[in-house]
């Protein structure tokens, strides 16, 4: 077992004794994280109003904000939000996890690993956009090439991710496992999985973000609805405000994702402090 083993069993009942302290810690960094959001708008407001920058170059927080109330209420923005949440969050969602899985799956495979492992990388390496053109002709301008293109950009991240996780686990802590009798899987499930939950975590972080990003390309290429076209068109048109409005929505949507990775983060390594806690129970 490493040297950083004992730290990371201790912190769970020092976490346990201390939920208040915890709590308190998380809303200031949200209170700070609101006051920062609050800052920037009242900046940007005080620019245009003062007439240091020009609304038709940067649009006006207070007209943002009027546009996005009058066209929620009317269903309008909820309809494009939807339509770019939706096929982000099922692109995300099969493609982080297709290739999380396809990565820990390649640690029972040493040899299959090195074959397809310079393939994974050249394949990320590719512009993503070359790709979005193709999947569009392939799977029509509607949301299924939308969620293909997240499919695509988060699989292969994701899957890298979960392979270089696996070489993160302890071999002494393997040896251990094969000492006390256990076989490949029960190396697996009690080693490799929970040493590998840091690299897919910091993947899914990473995954929210290029899932936008393609499904949004997907959007500027070739759609009549969704986020990306709202953006596209009303940038188009001079109506910055309204591409601001677009904007603050998908930055809305990033957000929100991020805090629901990292309440899966805490639980997620919660599970792996209590593995390693088992392993050293048991030797």
């Amino acid at each position: 077992m490493s040297a950083s083993d004992p730290a990371r069993a201790a912190a769970i009942p020092s976490a346990g004794r201390r939920p208040r302290r915890a709590s308190a810690e998380g809303a200031l960094v949200v209170g700070v994280q609101i006051a920062i959001v609050l800052v920037v708008l009242l900046v940007w407001q005080g620019a245009v109003v003062f007439k240091l920058a020009t609304e038709f170059f940067f649009g006006r927080p207070d007209k943002m904000f009027v546009w996005l109330y009058a066209n929620t209420l009317n269903g309008y923005l909820l309809v494009h939000t939807w339509t770019t949440l939706y096929a982000q969050l099922v692109g995300f969602a099969i493609g982080t996890i297709g290739g999380t899985a396809a990565g820990l799956a390649l640690w029972w495979s040493p040899y299959l690993s090195r074959v397809l492992d310079p393939f994974a990388v050249v394949f990320n390496a590719t512009p993503k956009i070359v790709i979005a053109p193709v999947l569009i002709v392939w799977f029509g301008i509607g949301v299924l090439s939308k969620v293909m293109i997240a499919v695509l950009v988060c699989g292969i991240v994701a899957w890298l991710g979960a392979f270089d996780g696996t070489k993160s686990a302890d071999p002494d802590q393997m040896d251990m496992v094969r000492a006390l009798g256990g076989r490949k899987r029960h190396v697996f499930f009690k080693i490799v999985v929970p040493h590998s939950l840091p690299w897919i975590i910091t993947t899914m972080r990473i995954n929210i973000g290029l899932a936008l990003i393609g499904v949004i390309t997907g959007e500027f290429l070739s759609s009549t609805q969704g986020l990306g076209y709202l953006v596209d068109r009303s940038a188009k048109l001079y109506e910055m405000s309204q591409t601001m409005a677009g904007l603050f929505m998908l930055a809305v949507i990033a957000a929100a994702q991020l805090y629901a990775v990292n309440w899966l983060e805490r639980r997620l390594l919660h599970w792996s402090a209590e593995q390693d806690i088992e392993i050293s129970a048991q030797s």
